[in-house]
């Protein structure tokens, strides 16, 4: 059985690297998209969701096609529905994001400051996810601390990212992590 089939979280069947890719890449379009500020609500939402929903198509198509290549036959309408129906799952990684934007909105934060939120709340994910690896795998006490330090590495690296890509300002870890004046 696949290791995708075998993953549960919560009762649902999780593909842990597809979030973990999906969190990284979001992460990555917010921290080189610049103007925030001169953006409506559905603006921003449209900038979380997109990149989502392009990997989310590229997922389907993809899944389609090694089926159909694994299968050597077109797939019949019941695959497709079920191809697709497994990869809707995979939309549920824009909540958290959604979530965090419309609680944030609400209480009258900047979207620049709201996208320093995501992002980071998206770098501790990535710690979470190597505790929940780590965990799965057997571990505890401080070797569990070896895949949570290597999520929040890896986290911290688009961190470092950010403050280096920073259009028409001077690049500093500082600003990456949100402590300048937003």
């Amino acid at each position: 059985m696949p290791i995708a089939q075998r993953t549960r979280i919560a009762g649902l069947k999780i593909r842990v690297d597809r979030v973990i890719y999906t969190t990284i890449t979001l992460m990555a379009v917010l921290i080189i998209y610049d103007g925030w500020e001169q953006l409506r609500f559905w603006n921003v939402v449209t900038v979380i969701v997109g990149p989502i929903l392009a990997i989310f198509l590229s997922h389907v198509f993809g899944a389609a096609l090694g089926s159909r290549v694994a299968l050597g036959r077109p797939l019949t309408r019941h695959e497709h529905r079920t191809v697709f129906a497994e990869e809707c799952r995979f939309l549920l990684i824009a909540v958290p994001p959604l979530v965090i934007l419309v609680i944030l909105a609400v209480a009258g934060v900047s979207y620049t400051r709201i996208i320093q939120v995501i992002v980071l709340t998206g770098m501790l994910s990535l710690g979470v996810w190597g505790g929940v690896a780590g965990r799965r795998a057997g571990l505890t006490g401080w070797p569990l601390l070896v895949p949570i330090t290597y999520g929040l590495f890896v986290g911290a690296i688009i961190l470092i990212l950010q403050a280096l890509l920073q259009p028409a300002t001077t690049p500093s870890l500082h600003s990456a992590v949100g402590f300048d004046a937003a």
